[in-house]
């Protein structure tokens, strides 16, 4: 974690002069996800014991309140150029910082730079490259696509962590709405630790303006697994070789959310709130208690602001 906050107090000076000198766009969000494996944990809910094998006891998943922040500025060159730095934690990827470069015209909208994972451990960081690519068709309907991948662990120039995401989404702007429907990966391997955490998320999702109140907001739904898998050595005692064996957690949910941007000058604000509607475990003898009351220990929230400069 201390690699992680030492370029941090730079970052945020280098974003405070930068925004207060004619940035586009400054955006600071803050926010908790409890729907996290515990970062430390390092056996299995779903590895069998002996108190199972005896009695058949369950493990109930344990949710783990993850911090998240995402703080990202725009600098604009012109209409159609701008550069995005961008700070990132999630409880997926854990620590992210980028640097992109975007290009945008009427049909067309790249983004491509490069990115530095950091871990919360002491460990090396990793780096990549990462872009996103929208077409648009008539000035209504549009398709993109996005993508990050690590380079050059396999040669040892990083740590020997991995993250790979990528997504897609499909939709169309409607007078005030714009209805979409989105599809996305994260997978984050540490290397060290032997523990590989992936996400995989379908949405619908439909953005809105409400007119002459400068508020525009989301309401989402949809599905997703959230899984960890955990290699273990095995001794084999007949020959003293080590065997590696995997035991893979799975979360399996329906979820719902919805999110709010009160956009004034120079200041707006941001807030939303997810919650699963349907949660299963699997496989035994992991389980998680699927209640209403339950579903609010689960919950993801963030808030922020939005610092835009008058020109």
């Amino acid at each position: 974690m201390k690699r992680f906050l030492l370029p941090l107090p730079v970052f945020l000076l280098f974003i405070c002069n930068s925004a207060f000198l004619g940035a586009s766009e400054l955006e600071v969000l803050g926010g908790i996800n409890f729907l996290t494996y515990k970062p430390g944990q390092t056996a299995a809910y779903s590895e069998p014991d002996e108190a199972y094998s005896e009695s058949g006891t369950e493990k109930y998943f344990v949710p783990f309140p993850f911090w998240l922040a995402n703080i990202n500025l725009r600098l604009d060159f012109s209409e159609k150029m701008n550069i995005t730095l961008s700070i990132e934690r999630d409880n997926i990827l854990q620590n992210t910082l980028s640097a992109l470069f975007g290009l945008k015209t009427d049909y067309i909208n790249v983004n491509f730079g490069v990115f530095a994972g950091l871990p919360d451990s002491l460990s090396r960081p990793d780096a990549g490259i990462t872009g996103n690519l929208e077409l648009i068709a008539a000035r209504t309907l549009f398709f993109s696509i996005s993508g990050a991948s690590t380079l050059g662990n396999q040669y040892g120039f990083t740590s020997s962590n991995s993250r790979e995401t990528a997504g897609a989404k499909l939709g169309f702007w409607a007078g005030d709405t714009v209805p979409s429907v989105s599809a996305d990966m994260k997978t984050y391997s540490q290397g060290g630790d032997n523990i590989n955490d992936v996400l995989y998320r379908l949405a619908f999702n439909l953005d809105f303006l409400i007119k002459d109140t400068n508020t525009s907001g989301y309401l989402n739904a949809g599905y997703q697994v959230y899984s960890r898998t955990y290699k273990q050595m095995l001794l084999i005692e007949e020959t003293g070789e080590q065997k590696p064996i995997y035991f893979t957690d799975s979360l399996d949910l329906f979820f719902a959310g919805f999110g709010f941007y009160w956009y004034g000058k120079p200041i707006g604000f941001k807030l939303g709130v997810e919650m699963p509607l349907s949660i299963h475990a699997k496989p035994s003898p992991m389980t998680v208690s699927d209640t209403a009351k339950a579903h609010f220990s689960y919950i993801k929230a963030y808030a922020g602001f939005v610092f835009m400069p008058v020109n």
